[in-house]
C-alpha cells in the first residue's frame, strides 16, 4: 500500500476516520455539529503551509489510514532556535485495515515531510496503543509542564 499526500478531495474521508478515532477513545461524536466544519477546514487548509496530511487509499475505496499535522509559528527557546513546530493529530486506521502497519507508514511519512520542511520540534497526544509507534520515531514523554486546556462556552 502506498502513502500519498492528502488533498482537499479527501476531506470527507479524513473526517470519517476522525470519527472512528474519537469513538475508539470513548468520545461521544454526536455532541454538536462539528463534522461539517471539520470537512470545511480540511478542504480549505490541506495543501497550504499550515496543514499537511498523509493517507493510504483502501483498495475498495475510501481511506484506509491517515495522519495529519498542523505546522505553526513557534518562538525560539533555550536550546532551540527553530521558528516552526508541528502538532500531529488525526492518526487513525480504519478498523478493517488495522494490524497491517498502516499507521506506522502514514506517521513515518508525515514525520519525514516535517523533517523536509525543516520542522525540528513536533508534539502529539498518544494513546496507549500508539505510544510504542511514536517512541520508535523518537517521541518522548514531555515533562516540562502540565497539559491544560481552556475552552470558552
Amino acid at each position: 500500500m502506498t502513502v500519498r499526500d492528502a488533498v482537499p478531495a479527501d476531506a470527507e474521508e479524513l473526517v470519517r476516520l476522525r470519527v472512528v478515532m474519537f469513538e475508539a477513545m470513548g468520545r461521544d461524536v454526536t455532541v454538536g455539529d462539528w463534522q461539517r466544519p471539520c470537512v470545511e477546514v480540511f478542504r480549505r487548509e490541506l495543501g497550504g503551509p499550515g496543514l499537511i496530511a498523509t493517507v493510504i487509499d483502501a483498495p475498495d475505496g475510501g481511506l484506509a489510514s491517515c495522519a495529519a499535522a498542523f505546522v505553526r509559528l513557534d518562538l525560539p527557546r533555550p536550546g532551540e532556535t527553530a521558528t516552526a513546530s508541528a502538532h500531529l493529530h488525526n492518526v487513525c486506521t480504519d478498523p478493517a485495515w488495522r494490524r497491517r502497519g498502516l499507521a506506522r507508514l502514514v506517521v513515518t511519512a508525515l514525520v519525514e515531510r516535517l523533517d523536509a520542511l525543516g520542522v525540528r520540534r513536533s508534539d502529539l497526544h498518544a494513546s496507549e496503543d500508539g505510544r510504542s509507534l511514536y517512541e520508535s520515531l523518537g517521541y518522548k514523554p514531555y515533562t516540562g509542564g502540565v497539559e491544560m486546556v481552556r475552552r470558552l462556552s
